[in-house]
C-alpha cells in the first residue's frame, strides 16, 4: 500500500469526525444568528439602526469570533487537554498541586455550576427564536408560538432516555445544510450591499464605542451571544479530537457565520425597519416556512448538545465526589461517554418550560443569557494561565502577554452582562450559586465523614494480627467489602462479624479511586496487597469519565488464586446513617442539606454495576 492509499482511511475518518462535530460541537454557536445581531442593535439597547452602528456591531461580532473562538479556544485552550478530554472540570484537574490549587479548583467548580444555567437557557432561547420565525410567514400564529415551543421541548427531553447514538447520525448532515443555508442567505444579502465588508476593519468597533459611550459598552452583553458556544468546543474535544473540530470551524462554520452576520447587516443598510427579525427577512417569502423548519431542527440539535453535556458533566462530578450518586443509564454499548441521567433530564425540562413561559420571547430571554457563560470563560482563562505557567513552562512575561488581553476581553464581556442581572441574568447566577453550594457541601460532608471514620478506625494489619488468637468461623465464597478509607477495616465488616460471628473464607476490602484523568486503561486498573488468613486489599482505579462496572471488571481478574465468580461472591456496602449533632464541622443548615442529599443518593449497587441479588447493605451510624 502506497502513502497515498494508506492516508486515505485517515482522511476519511477525520472527515467523518468533522461532520459529527458540526452537530454536537457547533450547534449552540451555529444558531446564534437567529437572535444575536437583532439583540445587539435592538433588544434592550434600542440603538439607532444607522450605518455606523451596523458596521460597528458587525466589527465587534467578527473580531469576537476571531479572538475568543479562534485564538483563545481553538489555538490555546484546546492545547490543555486532559489525556484527550476537555471541559472545565478536566481543565481544573490539570492544575498542579500547591497553595493556589484549592482556590483554582473552587473557581473551576463555580464555572461548572454556571454551565448548568447555560444548559437550561440554551434549549429555551434556541427553540423559541426558531419557532418565532412562523410569525414572519404568518403573524396570526403568534398565540401558538409558546405551546409549539413547549411541545417541542417536552418531546426533546422525553426521547433522551433512548440515547443520542441513533439520532446523532443525522446531526452532522442537518447542520451541513444549516451552515450552507446561513452562508447562502448571507451571500444574497451582501450581494445587494457589498460595502458591508467595511465592517472587517476593527477601527469600526472603536468608532462605535466612541459614538455610543456607556451604551456602546453595554452592547457587548448582546455581542457576546455570537461566542456562547465557545465552552462546547473544549468540552467536546474528547469526543472528536482537536483536528476535526478545527477543520469544521475554519472550513465551514466560521465562513458561514461571518457571511450570515454580514448579510443581516447588509439587509439593514438597505432597510433599517427589518431589525425586528433580520435573519428570517433575508429569505424570500416562499422560503419562510422551510427555513423555520430547518432552524427548528438546528436548534433542537443545539439543545441536544447542551443536554448531553449536562449529563456528562454530572457523571464527572459524581466520579470526582462533588455530587451524590444519581441513577444513570448507559445508552450506548460502544461509547461509554453516552449516558442518560433521568434526574438531571427532568430538572432541565422543568427549568426550560419555566423560562419559556416566564420570559415569553427570545428577545426577553436574551437578557438572561450570557451572564453565566462570560464568568465561566473568565474562569477558563485563569485556569489556563496556571497551566501555561506551571505545566507548559511559560515565563511570567509570556503568560501575561498572551493571556491578560484575553482575560481583559472576558472581563469586558462579563462586565457588560452584569448590567443584565435585573432583567433576567439573576437566573443563571442563582443556578450557579446553588450548584456551587451543592458541590462544596457534598465534598466537605464526605471529607467530614472520612475524618470521623478514620479517627475511630481499626487498621487492617491490627485486625489480621488479632485473628491469630481468635479466628472466627469461615464459610466458602468471597466477601467483597467496599470502603473508601485505605488501610482500615470497613465498619460493615465489623458489624457483619459481630452479628453473624463468621466471615467468608476469602475477604476482599475494595477501594475505588477516581483519578484526575478521564480514563484509566483496564490493564492499569487494579492494585493488590495480600494479608494472612485470606484477607486482601484491592484498589480499583477509574477515570472521571469512566463508568464503574465492578462485576464486569472484577470478573476479568484472577489475583493470588482469588476469582470473583458472580455465583460465589457477595458484595457488602456500608450505608451510613447520619445524625446532625453538635460536633464541630459545617454550619448546621449545611449539615442538614448534606444529610438530605445523602439520604436521597442513588442506589450504590446500580452506580457500581452490581447485581442486587449478590449485594448486602449494612448500616452504620455517624454523627456529623
Amino acid at each position: 500500500m502506497n502513502r497515498h492509499d494508506s492516508g486515505r482511511p485517515r482522511i476519511t475518518y477525520t472527515a467523518a469526525l468533522s461532520l459529527g462535530a458540526l452537530g454536537v460541537v457547533f450547534g449552540d454557536i451555529g444558531t446564534s444568528p437567529l437572535y444575536a445581531f437583532r439583540e445587539s442593535l435592538a433588544g434592550q439597547h434600542d440603538l439607532a439602526v444607522t450605518e455606523q452602528n451596523i458596521l460597528g456591531v458587525l466589527s465587534l461580532m467578527f473580531w469576537s469570533l476571531i479572538v475568543v473562538i479562534t485564538v483563545k479556544y481553538l489555538l490555546l485552550v484546546m492545547r490543555a487537554d486532559n489525556h484527550g478530554e476537555g471541559g472545565i472540570l478536566a481543565l481544573a484537574s490539570l492544575i498542579e498541586r500547591g497553595r493556589s490549587r484549592q482556590t483554582l479548583m473552587l473557581m473551576g467548580l463555580f464555572g461548572t455550576a454556571l454551565l448548568y444555567g447555560d444548559g437550561m437557557i440554551t434549549p429555551a432561547i434556541s427553540v423559541l427564536s426558531a419557532v418565532e420565525g412562523l410569525e414572519v410567514a404568518a403573524p396570526s400564529v403568534h398565540s401558538w408560538v409558546l405551546p409549539i415551543v413547549a411541545a417541542i421541548l417536552i418531546g426533546l427531553f422525553a426521547v433522551q432516555r433512548h440515547g443520542t447514538e441513533t439520532v446523532g447520525r443525522f446531526f452532522g448532515p442537518v447542520m451541513v445544510v444549516w451552515f450552507a443555508t446561513l452562508a447562502l442567505l448571507g451571500v444574497i444579502g451582501i450581494s445587494h450591499e457589498p460595502d458591508i465588508v467595511r465592517a472587517l476593519d476593527p477601527t469600526r468597533a472603536m468608532v462605535f464605542f466612541a459614538n455610543n459611550g456607556l451604551e456602546g459598552f453595554l452592547v457587548l452583553g448582546s455581542v457576546f451571544l455570537v461566542v456562547t458556544g465557545g465552552e462546547a468546543l473544549y468540552a467536546d474535544m474528547g469526543h472528536f479530537g482537536k483536528l476535526p473540530i478545527q477543520l469544521s470551524w475554519f472550513v465551514l462554520v466560521l465562513p458561514a457565520l461571518t457571511l450570515n452576520y454580514f448579510g443581516q447587516g447588509a439587509l439593514l443598510l438597505q432597510d433599517p425597519t427589518e431589525i425586528e427579525n433580520p435573519f428570517f427577512h433575508l429569505a424570500p417569502d416562499w422560503a419562510q416556512l422551510p427555513l423555520t423548519a430547518l432552524a427548528t431542527a438546528a436548534t433542537i440539535i443545539a439543545s441536544q448538545a447542551l443536554i448531553t453535556g449536562a449529563f456528562s458533566l454530572t457523571v464527572q462530578a459524581m466520579n470526582l465526589d462533588y455530587l451524590p450518586r444519581m441513577r444513570t443509564v448507559q445508552t450506548s454499548s460502544a461509547h461509554r461517554g453516552q449516558v442518560y441521567v433521568p434526574g438531571v433530564n427532568w430538572m432541565l425540562l422543568v427549568a426550560c418550560l419555566g423560562l419559556v413561559f416566564s420570559f415569553r420571547s427570545s428577545g426577553s430571554l436574551a437578557a438572561a443569557y450570557g451572564v453565566a457563560v462570560t464568568l465561566t470563560m473568565a474562569v477558563t482563562t485563569l485556569l489556563l494561565a496556571s497551566i501555561a505557567r506551571h505545566r507548559w513552562g511559560w515565563s511570567n512575561l509570556r503568560t501575561a502577554a498572551t493571556l491578560l488581553p484575553l482575560l481583559a476581553i472576558d472581563l469586558a464581556f462579563a462586565g457588560a452582562n452584569l448590567f443584565k442581572i435585573a432583567a433576567g441574568g439573576w437566573f443563571p447566577l442563582s443556578i450557579g450559586l446553588i450548584g456551587f453550594l451543592v458541590f462544596t457541601t457534598w465534598r466537605t460532608g464526605r471529607s467530614q465523614i472520612s475524618s470521623r471514620v478514620q479517627r475511630d478506625g481499626l487498621s487492617i494489619d491490627d485486625f489480621v494480627e488479632g485473628l491469630q488468637s481468635a479466628q472466627p468461623a469461615r464459610h466458602p465464597g468471597t466477601g467483597v467489602y467496599l470502603y473508601r478509607q485505605p488501610g482500615l477495616v470497613p465498619p460493615a465488616l465489623l458489624t457483619n462479624l459481630r452479628y453473624n460471628e463468621s466471615l467468608h473464607e476469602t475477604v476482599v476490602i475494595l477501594r475505588i479511586v477516581t483519578d484526575d484523568r478521564p480514563h484509566v486503561h483496564p490493564a492499569q486498573r487494579h492494585q493488590h496487597r495480600a494479608h494472612d488468613f485470606g484477607f486482601h486489599e484491592l484498589e480499583m482505579r477509574y477515570g472521571f469519565s469512566d463508568r464503574v462496572d465492578l462485576e464486569r471488571d472484577l470478573g476479568r481478574l484472577l489475583i493470588d488464586g482469588v476469582s470473583f465468580d458472580a455465583q460465589h461472591t457477595t458484595f457488602f456496602l456500608g450505608r451510613e446513617r447520619l445524625h446532625v449533632g453538635k460536633q464541630p464541622g459545617m454550619a448546621r443548615w449545611r449539615e442538614r442539606l448534606f444529610a438530605l442529599m445523602h439520604r436521597n443518593a442513588g442506589d450504590p449497587t446500580e452506580y457500581y454495576g452490581l447485581s442486587p441479588a449478590h449485594s448486602v447493605d449494612i448500616g452504620t451510624h455517624i454523627d456529623l
